[in-house]
């Protein structure tokens, strides 16, 4: 490798990689005045995760999960009926499910970068690794879109073939039944083109205003030939490409600088007891702070 080739392969390496908070602030006020100059419709996501390695898909999608999704859904509604009720939109009750723990559709995703490098360097379970921030460039969506309602929609479906998955958005109400068959399919096969919309969350809760959350809702895989059994995909190769725009849609998190990064953040105030206002969390991080180890 000449000197110059080395350099480049440096200059590149420095461009993907975080090694402060400032750091971080630097690149993220280049690539807004990249936005700016090249009139790039769409808001700048962030999601950071502790481990470099990790996929970027949604929670039902991991250990064969997706197969017992209507039927978690159904059994949570059926336990706390009232958390649930018949105002709530699919959508809405998504969020709230994700909120409480359950495994769903949902990918987590802040328009704060700071909050997206905590989470990159906070799990102590892979300090030892890499961490990631993921950059995506988005129109967000509001969760009253056509669109939002069909990707919700799709938790509850637990259909086995094609017309089934036809017949299900129509007694949804979503597609009219006046179509005929071919027509019905093809509406489906146009709104599930991609894989995941962008979504604003809705302000309804402590943590998603701290976090500055957003959501993807992720959909189906319509070019795999049984898309109507629900698939699963990982997001992270067609997010992290190339788009030409000199903006790196992942950013590295060096492990040995993630002890820094988080006094750092604890500095201006990006801390556990901050991003999860949780009683539970503010104690623990009270705890930490005082050096007090767990079982003590």
């Amino acid at each position: 490798m000449t000197d110059y080739e080395e350099y480049v392969q440096e200059a590149f390496e420095e461009e993907a990689t975080v090694f402060s908070v400032g750091h971080l602030f630097d690149k993220i006020s280049r690539y807004n005045s990249t936005i700016i100059e090249n009139n790039t419709t769409g808001t700048l996501l962030f999601r950071g995760q502790a481990n470099i390695d990790f996929p970027m898909n949604a929670s039902i999608f991991r250990n064969n999960m997706i197969s017992k999704e209507t039927a978690l859904i159904n059994d949570l509604i059926l336990q706390e009926p009232y958390e649930f009720g018949n105002h709530m939109t699919d959508f809405e009750q998504l969020v709230k499910m994700q909120h409480y723990g359950l495994p769903t559709r949902l990918i987590d995703v802040t328009t704060n970068p700071l909050i997206a490098l905590y989470f990159a360097c906070s799990d102590k379970i892979c300090e030892d690794k890499d961490g990631e921030i993921l950059i995506l460039i988005e129109s967000l969506q509001r969760p009253t879109e056509k669109q939002v309602q069909y990707f919700a929609a799709l938790a509850e479906y637990d259909g086995k073939s094609i017309e089934a998955f036809v017949d299900y958005f129509v007694q949804k109400g979503l597609i009219n039944n006046a179509l005929d068959y071919k027509e019905k399919n093809e509406k489906l096969e146009n709104i599930f083109r991609t894989k995941y919309i962008p979504v604003v969350a809705p302000k309804n809760n402590e943590r998603i205003k701290r976090q500055n959350g957003a959501f993807l809702l992720l959909g189906i895989d319509i070019d795999k030939p049984d898309y109507f059994l629900k698939n699963t995909f990982n997001l992270k190769d067609q997010l992290i490409k190339d788009f030409g725009d000199g903006i790196p849609r992942s950013l590295v998190i060096p492990q040995e600088h993630k002890q820094s990064i988080l006094k750092e953040l604890d500095i201006i105030g990006i801390n556990e007891a901050f991003v999860y206002p949780e009683l539970e969390h503010q104690t623990s991080y009270i705890k930490s702070k005082h050096h007090i180890k767990v079982g003590e």
